[in-house]
């Protein structure tokens, strides 16, 4: 899909350096922007952040945020009433991967938004692991 964009809200540089990770493993992410709560940040400087970031988005857009109840989920949840897009909490690496090839491979007129939240947070569950049991296995 050409129009998509992904939105990462984190507290500091955390969404930053997971698209660098992610590229590690998927190559260029397109379409994906982060916004870093940094500590000099008021809540007000954040949400102008994430305004001036959502006013330019085009076609289907998802935010991703990394704790439920934190600024940037908070902040994102609320601009999501004013630019219409989903947010997702939790986010890891896993997640971010497999919901950007999904969504780079995908037609647009294949896209089914609550199927797509749905697996993606499908990935986030079954992406943890207590690898220690699988040995055993």
């Amino acid at each position: 899909m050409e129009k998509f964009n992904i939105v990462i809200g984190t507290h500091g540089r955390f969404g930053e350096e997971l698209v660098n990770s992610a590229r590690m493993i998927a190559g260029a992410l397109e379409n994906v922007q982060c916004c870093s709560l940094l500590p000099e940040y008021s809540f007000e400087d954040y949400m102008k952040l994430a305004d001036e970031t959502m006013c330019t988005k085009e076609g289907f857009t998802i935010v991703l945020v990394d704790l439920y109840g934190g600024t940037p989920c908070n902040v994102f949840t609320v601009m999501s009433r004013k630019y219409h897009y989903p947010v997702l909490t939790g986010l890891n690496l896993p997640m971010l991967i497999d919901l950007y090839l999904k969504l780079s491979n995908m037609d647009e007129a294949d896209l089914d938004e609550e199927a797509l939240l749905r697996e993606t947070m499908e990935t986030l569950q079954t992406s943890c692991v207590h690898t220690n049991t699988q040995l055993e296995s």
